[in-house]
């Protein structure tokens, strides 16, 4: 299942799994990416490809189809 284009421009917002820090970035970067830095507590943060399903998926109803 191919992640969603139109969450391309969209904000998403995904929590750190350490902390809990919010990391608000556009769709593209979290198409692109498959790890970062958290940027309150340091800690690495892996982000497989099933995470980014299920993050387009929640941040589906941002979008008009």
């Amino acid at each position: 299942m191919p992640l969603s284009r139109a969450l391309r421009s969209v904000l998403l917002t995904r929590p750190c799994p350490h902390c809990g820090h919010k990391l608000v970035k556009k769709g593209s970067w979290f198409q692109s990416m498959s790890r970062y830095r958290c940027g309150a507590c340091h800690q690495g943060v892996r982000v497989p490809y099933e995470e980014k399903l299920k993050l387009f998926d929640d941040h589906a109803h941002l979008t008009d189809g």
